[in-house]
């Protein structure tokens, strides 16, 4: 009983866990403009993946990466200085992204789909916190699929770059993953990893934004000395991690 009593009282002493937001601010790294866009294009892609039910199965890892990525994007929203520019009901965009990635089903999927939509227009149902553990947004396999997928689009910007947005989404996108990532130590097998990890993270993230510029302003040369730079941090960290 005494037992019993103690454990209360430190439950009741201890305070309530306070999340202290991303390890990087996403006002440092993208635009109220992109993070918009990027929820836009993430939406379209989930909207063709669960429009026939027979290929749910096939696309269903798919839909779990593309909820990592509206969780992700949708938190940098909600902690981004300007976000009073935006409609999005970003918190509960960020939840219907972590609903998205149980492997629900088509059924349920597309119902949250349907919320999602509704989200996407500044209407949500129900309560939602604004804070979120980074390392809790999106699984490591899904952001490296996400990010590899990414850079194959930024290679053609490397070729030759029209300064849309929907290249500079790729950068973009990339630099607010790695965001996650350096929030993200889970992957470590070591926590004497965790410094080296931590620069590769945050070297990724300066390319990406760097790039995301460069593209927009169509400069080839910067385009190139950014996605270099990113692919330099990606492989090196691939040395360690992949071959553990």
């Amino acid at each position: 009983m005494i037992r019993l009593i103690l454990l209360a009282a430190v439950a009741i002493s201890t305070p309530s866990l306070v999340y202290a937001g991303a390890p990087i601010a996403p006002s440092e790294v993208v635009s109220v403009e992109l993070l918009e866009a990027g929820l836009e294009q993430k939406m379209e892609t989930l909207g063709e993946l669960l429009a026939d039910p027979e290929k749910y199965d096939d696309n269903e890892e798919f839909v779990v990466r593309a909820g990592g990525v509206i969780a992700v994007l949708s938190q940098a929203l909600i902690e981004h200085k300007e976000t009073d520019k935006s409609k999005i009901a970003a918190p509960a965009l960020r939840d219907i992204g972590l609903g998205l990635q149980d492997y629900v089903g088509h059924e349920e999927a597309s119902e949250l789909y349907q919320q999602a939509q509704s989200a996407m227009k500044g209407e949500a149902e129900g309560e939602h916190d604004k804070e979120h553990p980074w390392d809790e947004l999106i699984g490591m396999y899904e952001m490296m699929e996400e990010m590899n997928d990414r850079n194959g689009g930024l290679s053609r910007s490397l070729r030759r770059s029209r300064g849309k947005v929907e290249e500079q989404l790729n950068a973009s996108t990339n630099a607010v993953l790695s965001i996650a990532m350096l929030a993200d130590h889970s992957y470590l097998e070591d926590e004497d990893q965790a410094e080296q990890w931590d620069e590769w993270s945050k070297q990724c993230i300066e390319a990406m934004k760097g790039l995301t510029k460069a593209i927009e302003e169509k400069d080839q040369a910067k385009i190139a000395e950014f996605y270099k730079a990113a692919n330099r941090a990606c492989d090196q960290c691939h040395e360690v991690h992949r071959a553990n």
